[in-house]
């Protein structure tokens, strides 16, 4: 299992050149936007980046699929207070070792920031959007709705694999 992912953000042409460069790495073209605008490259190869401005996550902990494809979420919980941070770690771990995944989930990984401690990542795979949506009205997402507030600066990216128009 890898330890850590690796993302940058850019343009679709420099961002390419990386996945060209690199094909031996599994480097993940997405899109967080219907016009293409919004590009993320995702390093799930586990290795030492190959980015020059890279964003790290330490995965604690990870369940599901190892296999890239569908819809992407990340979700971001920064913030939290050290009895917090307990709670969460606690309701994480619960989460991926007993609770059965919800209907279309396909991986989850709970990671926190190299840089920043204190941030949180959830990251999740889905079959597909509609299925990540249900997940947030689900009773298994209930004990994160705790965390789910301004004050812990929770925000949200969700992404999808680029496709050029031309396709």
């Amino acid at each position: 299992m890898i330890t850590r992912i690796s993302i940058t953000f850019g343009t679709k042409q420099i961002l390419s050149k990386l996945q060209t460069r690199y094909p031996d790495r599994q480097l993940l073209l997405l899109d967080s936007s219907a016009s293409g605008e919004q590009l993320a490259l995702l390093d799930v190869s586990g290795e030492e980046s190959v980015f020059s401005s890279p964003i790290h996550y330490d995965i604690k902990l990870h369940r599901g699929t190892t296999d890239w494809q569908g819809f992407i979420n990340f979700i971001y919980i920064d913030n939290l207070s050290p009895d917090d941070q307990k709670v969460f770690n606690s309701k994480a771990n619960h989460f991926v070792t007993t609770d059965p995944m919800p209907v279309g989930m396909r991986s989850i990984y709970f990671m926190k920031d190299e840089k920043n401690r204190s941030n949180n990542i959830i990251l999740s795979t889905w079959e597909k959007a509609d299925d990540f949506s249900t997940w947030k009205r689900d009773n298994s997402f209930k004990p994160f709705n705790y965390f789910v507030s301004s004050q812990n600066n929770y925000h949200e990216a969700s992404y999808h694999f680029f496709k050029p128009e031309n396709e």
